[in-house]
């Protein structure tokens, strides 16, 4: 991806909005991508927070499931630390790297274009297929920008082999390349 000069990008802030297995996908993403990162060193949330209420919001989602008004309202406010921690570190790394597309996109965070005018898209690839719920899985993507980057994949059959491949929509062209295939069985 070209940078171009004067030219500037912004991080996707609306995962404040975004289910809550959305937003619990989204800081594995960034905690994948911003340990030992060379821009991004001097985080306004440590790692280490944003792991533990990760796992605060993955238990308390978990609990949800189970009914009542107090399991609820203790999801949305661990729900709520994470997108304020993540909105933190967001702003951290747009402040710092909005001209470089690259160097943003290497963030974990999904980037949306400034730019109205359509152009062909890069092509996506897969970073991890999570197969850790019966007839299901999970496909993180690496995105291309404006582009998602989960999708659950249901039902599965355990036991079934799988080849996995997925292409953006959008740009110019109306869709990206396909990414590279990866197969995986199904538990």
């Amino acid at each position: 991806m070209a940078n171009t000069p004067n030219k500037s990008y912004r991080i996707y802030m609306g995962f404040s909005r975004d289910p809550d297995d959305d937003v619990n996908h989204l800081t594995l993403d960034v905690e994948d991508a911003l340990p030992n990162h060379p821009v991004f060193i001097n985080l306004p949330v440590s790692l280490a927070d944003l792991e533990q209420q990760r796992l605060a919001l993955q238990a308390a989602i978990t609990e949800a499931r189970k009914g009542g008004t107090d399991r609820t309202r203790a999801k949305k406010t661990a729900k709520q630390t994470v997108t304020d921690s993540l909105v933190k570190i967001a702003l951290y790394c747009q402040g710092l790297a909005r001209h470089d597309l690259d160097i943003l996109l290497s963030s974990g965070f999904e980037v949306v274009s400034t730019n109205h005018t359509p152009g062909p898209l890069d092509t996506p690839a897969i970073m991890d297929i999570l197969n850790n719920v019966s007839g299901q899985l999970t496909v993180r993507g690496i995105g291309v920008l404006n582009g998602a980057r989960l999708m659950v994949l249901q039902p599965t059959t355990p036991g079934t082999l799988y080849t996995i491949q997925f292409c953006a929509l959008g740009g110019s062209t109306s869709q990206s390349q396909w990414s590279h295939p990866v197969t995986l069985m199904a538990t």
